[in-house]
């Protein structure tokens, strides 16, 4: 996957003929490309012995500017969303450095090695410019897509299990590394039967950290593509000498803050009605998420909604993951059977936060909710087609209709054969043809039978 992945966005970005590899300085970029929050939280073996759950949140003013930039693309605006900078093209991604026990170890510590994990024109990540073969092993993390563009937390599992492969022991030949190449022996144990690999975390320590990388892409100059950095994250980990998970409770969920409330009419490009806010999202509150999803949790957004003056709310379906910038709800709940949403009515909304954590014992809970936004909508009703009318009375009756005459007359028309006139034709050959064919290979094979015998009989005499 790891190799797909780093093909994938090469394939997109990189034109080597076109592009120079700069460390660039991070203040060109159109937002502060902070280091992310990390948290990570070990499957208990339910994917494989090893696998960790990874965590990783993003700055808003990155994703707020990737969300600005998908949309404009969504558009066909990209260029007019590009015009105020000296870039064309812009991709954000993942690395993520591991190691067991101590970080330091020559074999078991950061694998980070900056001529294979840093950008290159003339390669993938993870991948030697002069010979082209991979230098990383299955376990480093040097490209990974942001799960969503324009979510704050994005999720991934890390260390999983290995088949006893090159990705197991390496290849020495081109001198690519297997994960085997970077444990300490004492660190694992491996079954070759079942080709799996153990880990005692009771004994040992998983560290991880990462690091987010912008390329740039500016088609007018010869050094085209360019490399920014942010710094590592602090290091998170899970294992013998790592603090276990505390979970969060009800006083850890602020009151969601919105703002903005506007009407979003139907469109060519979607014919339903949608709510939009803007929700601001709090580093300390993107810290929290990050280590409960991390964990194995998740914590998102509900949306309520009603006409003002009624006394029910109605949960809304939209965008409850969490992310900066604006989030679109369906208002289609009230326009079944017909209904509409008369022109100037006021509509309220309303949301809150809503948590649920992988521990045993502690139940799901929500916080307190937003202050009521309202506004004023313009008449919103179903856009589906009308009922058809009903056909008149002199329509003919399915079985008269012509279509249908046409269908079963055709269907009539291939059973029929042409040469006895009432056999299925099996095959497409007429029954008859296939007695007379089965018979002559009788024939044929009784006369070389008989034949058979006769050599033999006269060759014992």
């Amino acid at each position: 996957m790891k190799k797909f992945l780093a093909t994938l966005l090469a394939g997109a970005m990189l034109l080597p003929t076109l592009a120079f590899s700069v460390l660039a300085d991070n203040s060109k970029l159109p937002f502060d490309l902070k280091a992310p929050k990390v948290s990570v939280k070990w499957l208990e073996g339910n994917d494989s012995p090893t696998t960790m759950q990874f965590a990783a949140s993003v700055d808003d003013g990155i994703m707020d500017f990737i969300s600005k930039m998908e949309e404009a693309r969504a558009d066909d605006k990209g260029d007019e969303f590009f015009a105020p900078y000296d870039f064309e093209e812009l991709n954000v991604c993942l690395q993520v450095d591991w190691a067991i026990d101590d970080v330091n170890d020559p074999v078991s510590g950061w694998h980070y090695k900056p001529e294979y994990w840093d950008g290159n024109v003339d390669c993938s990540f993870g991948y030697d410019p002069e010979t082209g073969f991979c230098r990383v092993s299955e376990w480093d993390v040097v490209e990974l897509p942001l799960s969503n563009s324009t979510d704050t937390v994005h999720e991934a599992w890390l260390m999983r299990g290995l088949p006893n492969d090159e990705r197991w022991n390496g290849n020495p030949e081109t001198k690519t590394p297997g994960v085997k190449d970077q444990l300490n022996p004492d660190q694992y144990t491996y079954d070759e039967e079942t080709e799996s690999l153990h880990i005692d975390f009771t004994k040992h320590t998983a560290y991880f950290r990462a690091r987010l990388i912008a390329k740039t892409f500016t088609s007018t100059i010869d050094d085209g593509y360019k490399f920014y950095y942010s710094d590592w994250s602090e290091i998170c980990g899970y294992g013998k000498d790592v603090k276990a998970y505390e979970p969060i409770s009800e006083k850890d969920l602020p009151k969601p803050e919105i703002s903005e409330l506007r009407l979003i009419e139907p469109s060519s490009d979607s014919d339903k009605p949608y709510a939009g806010y803007k929700l601001a999202v709090t580093d300390e509150f993107i810290t929290k998420v990050t280590n409960v999803h991390g964990n194995g949790g998740y914590v998102y957004i509900e949306t309520e909604a009603r006409l003002k003056g009624d006394d029910e709310w109605i949960p809304l379906n939209g965008e409850r993951d969490i992310k900066p910038g604006e989030h679109l709800w369906e208002l289609t709940t009230w326009l079944n059977d017909g209904k509409v949403i008369p022109d100037g009515s006021e509509l309220e909304i309303r949301c809150r936060y809503y948590c649920e954590q992988n521990v045993e014992g502690i139940d799901a809970f929500s916080s307190e909710y937003s202050d009521v936004l309202t506004f004023k909508t313009t008449k919103i009703e179903d856009k589906k087609d009308p009922t058809p009318t009903p056909e008149p009375d002199d329509t003919p009756t399915p079985t008269e209709h012509p279509a249908f005459g046409r269908a079963e007359k055709e269907k009539k028309e291939e059973k029929k054969c042409s040469l006895c006139g009432f056999c299925p034709q099996p095959l497409g050959l007429c029954i008859f043809i296939w007695i007379a064919i089965i018979v002559v290979v009788a024939v044929v094979v009784v006369i070389i039978i008989v034949k058979t015998r006769k050599k033999d009989n006269g060759q014992k005499e």
